[in-house]
């Protein structure tokens, strides 16, 4: 190229300066040219403080410091999401991030805790958190980063963060414009169109026209330039996700005893997060607008965490994708391809695997029609897939407290969602439809067994080994876990030492 390429995103938040800053660093000065426009009287939606582990890659490509990442960020370290009151009132499972002990002959390890579990009971079995080293290690409020002994199971620990999105958002800013992208301070009026519908230049308040190459519509739910200029329609997936709704407050905070784990507490009409950050903790209250109504959510909200002084922040959106992500020279990240609830936190890692496939099929002159469909065919069956995985939380309850309950229970299910049910019904067999897919059986078994789901079989090779000899394979990985949690320290602690915010 002669000269260089443009690359507008329009939006800020955490999608547009995590693009901008993943392109800041993948994409050399002399040949490209990124520019974000974000406005301040826009607000921004914050559902994206909780992540999964996926996050690290993403901090790892850019090179940042963890240690200064997480002062900057007012953050915390997260094992994995405790789940309350799911399948009945009382009950609590997690779905950790680390694996149940370890593959034996080919077989994952949950199907023999799982005639470990027929042949003795539940009532007898082993805790299944004690086979599970980062389940034991957040009940303990116990942390350490992987240590460099790979022989050790602390070697492999797998962890996610809590942090303050706003302050990641202005963490990436100072990283990306560090690095060359121009950031303007304003508002797009209208965006002028090629003759073949390709966007030519944004419009904007107070600079006026704003010409591009390449548009990133980073601009939220409104979705001004995929949607609103270029008409592309939405998948409205409510009817098997009906919470569409949160009011969020700060909650009770304790600075000496940070929880390394998100708790999702649900309760009689959707269910509400606690993120413990390490100067707040942040509360969400998730709920359907068929159900209930702002007013009434917000009161019961209130009541429950004790908060009547605080200003509440009120959430919408509608849970769905995109018909395309990229169509033309445009390619929406975040929420303007698409949402699922805050369920599993899934928010930001939609936005990373969205930049991460964008740089992979990297836009250029001339024709884009084919980078275009499997960007879009990749995103669907992305969405798809954690769309499942999340109604499955709804789908697989007995609670009968409420009509929402009552309707998440009885609702009907794509078959997608019943093949995998069926499948694991008959002998606990877990597979990833694609290598696409976000969630492995480690998260499918922790949701399928926390939530009661149990399979009339096992897999014919886990029956093969002596009784005896699978119950000292499980004592033994029950008791390398315990020793392993209890040489580590506090997670409070653990931040205190290497990442305490001033």
């Amino acid at each position: 190229m002669t000269q260089p390429y443009h690359i507008v995103i329009l939006g800020g938040g955490s999608a547009g300066w995590m693009t901008a800053a993943a392109l800041s660093k993948v994409l050399d000065r002399q040949h490209y040219k990124i520019i974000l426009v974000e406005s301040s009287a826009i607000g921004t939606v914050s559902v994206g403080e909780a992540t999964i582990p996926g996050i690290r890659e993403f901090n790892q490509l850019l090179q940042i410091d963890e240690n200064e990442f997480l002062r900057e960020t007012q953050g915390s370290f997260k094992l994995g999401i405790a789940f309350e009151n799911w399948q009945n009132i009382g009950d609590e499972y997690m779905h950790p991030f680390g694996p149940y002990g370890i593959t034996l002959n080919g077989v994952p390890f949950h199907h023999y805790y799982l005639r470990h579990e027929r042949e003795v009971g539940a009532g007898d079995a082993m805790p299944l958190h004690e086979l599970n080293l980062e389940w034991s290690a957040a009940l303990a409020h116990k942390f350490t980063r992987p240590i460099a002994d790979k022989r050790s199971p602390l070697g492999h620990i797998k962890y996610a963060y809590h942090f303050d999105a706003h302050a990641y958002a202005r963490y990436l800013k100072k990283y990306a414009t560090a690095r060359g992208v121009v950031a303007l301070e304003d508002r797009m009026q209208t965006a002028k169109q090629h003759p073949n519908g390709a966007i030519a230049s944004l419009m904007l308040e107070k600079q006026g026209e704003l010409a591009g190459d390449f548009f990133i519509d980073c601009s939220g739910f409104k979705a001004l330039l995929i949607s609103e200029t270029l008409g592309v329609s939405y998948h409205d997936w409510r009817k098997w996700m009906p919470c569409d709704s949160a009011v969020a407050l700060p909650g009770e905070h304790d600075a000496a005893d940070i929880l390394p784990y998100t708790r999702s507490i649900a309760h009689h009409e959707g269910w509400r997060w606690k993120i413990p950050l390490q100067h707040r903790t942040g509360e969400g209250w998730v709920y359907s607008s068929r159900f209930t109504d702002s007013d009434k959510a917000e009161r019961e909200f209130r009541e429950t965490i004790g908060n009547f002084d605080s200003t509440a922040n009120h959430l919408r959106w509608i849970n769905g994708r995109r018909d395309e992500a990229w169509k033309h020279n445009v390619c929406a990240i975040g929420l303007s391809a698409g949402f699922i609830e805050p369920l599993e936190s899934t928010g930001l890692q939609l936005t990373q695997s969205g930049i991460m496939r964008l740089i992979s099929l990297l836009p250029g002159k001339g024709s884009m029609t084919e980078r275009a469909q499997a960007f879009n065919r990749y995103t669907a069956e992305e969405i798809t897939n954690i769309r499942d995985f999340v109604m499955c939380h709804y789908k697989l309850t007995d609670r009968d407290d409420s009509e929402f309950w009552r309707y998440c229970r009885d609702m009907e299910i794509p078959d997608s969602l019943q093949e995998r049910l069926d499948l694991y019904h008959e002998n606990g067999s877990i597979f990833r439809n694609s290598n696409n897919e976000l969630f492995n059986e480690i998260s499918w078994f922790s949701m399928f067994h926390g939530q009661g789901l149990t399979p009339a079989q096992v897999h014919p090779i886990a029956e093969q080994m002596p009784a005896e000899t699978m119950q000292q394979h499980l004592a033994t990985v029950q008791r390398i876990f315990k020793q392993s949690v209890a040489q580590l320290p506090s997670h409070a602690d653990f931040i205190r030492k290497h990442c305490q915010a001033s």
